[in-house]
């Protein structure tokens, strides 16, 4: 049984100590603000398969409390270089991750961090257990979402197994399952990925209060994970069944998370039923941990040398915000964001191309687009600037868009090399869109990020961060847009042309931003 926490049978030297891991926790989270705020931005966004972040912090350190509290006897607090080091390589690690915007990066490293601490206060020895409460926080993030797209295959053959089993006809192909009223297809959200995170997240609470073993702990998850997947295919079935029955018009057509809930409530429910039954029949084979508090050395206590071990550590954990404020301040932008190309054989004309077209940057700080005319040939000109990137303001983002994906589509892409004068050479990232009428339209696009030009998006971020660590946080992307006719050869010599007249003052603009 759970020994009963209370404040009356703590030492002066256990209260203490227990003040300084409670204290680290918290000045790490404030240190940590920015990805702080990013877990509690993502567990109330709407439709959030993390929401249950918001219940499982606060018994997450309930745990880690309660887990000190047994242990308190053998617990001392000492230096340990090693996993000092290690709290500088992950902050380090975080650091990169808020610069290249990976924000799963930084909430997953931010929980590596706070539980690396406490075994760097404890030692790894005594603090297995007591870490694991903080690792659940994992199951909070949005990690999880690559597993969304694998549980939908999987899902759709066995619902459509469970239909043939009951004698129903139906057919599968990929996630998409027809029977004779209509088409149903196991989307994202019809993974049973929420599912399946409630159910892992539920088994490791369990095992962690019921002292499984590494091994049970995972096989106890593996079957929650099997409870998860059967209670979706279950709630899919009976979906189908209603679209079955009365042909493609019941509500639970458009309206089925709850009935989902329901069914893994029933489901998870049995599960534990059988769960504790297992283990009442069992009940004295599994050796439970015995805690022997009176066989641990003691020695003296110090305050001094507490309070020094615990600041060196928060330093060494503290490295990558440390370094983000005094190294890498962002001025924002400088002198004046509009800039023109009204000289030499550019001739600016008004914009006049399908609006369809419709390039967008999301939350550029500046954005402009203009149209001109070089050797004959009308083109526009799309150019947005951030003076510094964050979360959900970034050149390189899928929300960003170079055209209207409504309206157009992609027919060709290539990377292509562009001598310029004197000698310079650089890649641009060339696409052929098409609208429905079979118009098309020739788009160049580059980045310029880091006081570098790139065509490639994960090239991009390599150099935000290089530019980062210099001081440059600013970005901007660059599109030329212009209607194909025939095989594009002659619009094409003009983009390359327009090209090579503005690019260096391109780059001066968007430099002198920063000087």
């Amino acid at each position: 049984m759970a020994e009963r926490m209370t404040l009356k049978e703590l030492s002066p030297d256990q209260l203490f100590s227990g003040v300084v891991l409670l204290a680290c926790v918290l000045i790490l989270t404030l240190v940590y603000g920015q990805t702080s705020i990013g877990f509690y931005r993502l567990w109330v966004a709407e439709n959030s398969l993390q929401s249950h972040g918001l219940l499982l912090l606060p018994l997450s350190y309930y745990l880690l409390a309660r887990e000190w509290y047994s242990r308190r006897h053998e617990l001392q607090i000492s230096f340990r270089p090693i996993l000092l080091l290690l709290l500088v390589i992950l902050s380090v690690i975080w650091l990169l991750s808020e610069i290249a915007q990976i924000q799963v990066g930084s909430q997953m490293v931010l929980i590596m961090i706070l539980s690396v601490s406490v075994m760097a206060l404890f030692g790894i020895k005594h603090t297995a257990r007591m870490v694991l409460p903080i690792l659940v926080l994992i199951s909070a993030t949005s990690v999880w979402s690559v597993l969304s797209q694998p549980l939908q295959v999987p899902t759709a053959v066995f619902v459509n197994q469970m239909l043939h089993f009951t004698g129903y006809a139906s057919f599968q192909e990929s996630y998409f399952i027809t029977i004779p009223e209509g088409v149903f297809e196991v989307g994202d959200t019809c993974s049973g990925l929420r599912y399946q995170i409630a159910a892992i997240t539920l088994a490791i609470i369990y095992s962690f209060f019921s002292h499984y073993s590494i091994r049970h702990a995972v096989i106890y998850m593996l079957l929650a994970s099997g409870v998860a997947f059967i209670s979706n295919s279950i709630r899919i079935y009976i979906v189908v069944l209603s679209g079955h029955y009365t042909n493609m018009t019941h509500s639970l057509l458009n309206d089925h998370i709850w009935l989902g809930w329901v069914v893994f409530v029933i489901c998870y429910a049995a599960f534990m039923y059988a769960t504790v039954s297992y283990e009442k029949r069992l009940k004295g084979e599994q050796k439970q941990p015995v805690i022997e508090t009176g066989k641990v050395p003691v020695t003296k206590f110090s305050y001094s040398k507490t309070i020094l071990i615990a600041s060196v550590l928060l330093i060494s954990a503290s490295a990558g915000p440390i370094y983000s404020v005094i190294a890498m301040n962002g001025d924002g932008m400088r002198g004046s964001y509009d800039f023109d190309f009204s000289f030499g054989e550019i001739k600016l004309t008004e914009v006049t191309a399908d609006e369809r077209w419709n390039p967008a940057w999301v939350n550029a700080d500046f954005e402009k687009r203009t149209a001109y005319q070089v050797a004959g040939i009308n083109a526009e000109l799309y150019t947005a600037y951030y003076a510094t990137q964050e979360q959900g303001k970034e050149a390189v983002n899928d929300l960003n868009q170079a055209y209207n994906s409504e309206e157009w589509v992609s027919s060709d892409r290539v990377i292509l090399d562009i001598n310029l004068s004197a000698g310079r050479t650089i890649s641009v990232s060339e696409e052929t869109i098409v609208d429905s009428k079979r118009n098309e339209r020739i788009i160049w696009q580059w980045y310029y990020i880091g006081g570098e030009i790139s065509s490639s998006r994960l090239q991009s971020k390599l150099y935000g961060i290089l530019g980062a660590l210099k001081g440059r946080h600013d970005a901007a992307v660059v599109v030329i847009s212009t209607d194909k006719t025939g095989d594009g050869t002659l619009e094409r010599e003009s983009m390359m042309k327009f090209t090579d007249l503005v690019i260096n003052k391109i780059e001066q603009h968007y430099s002198a931003q920063k000087n």
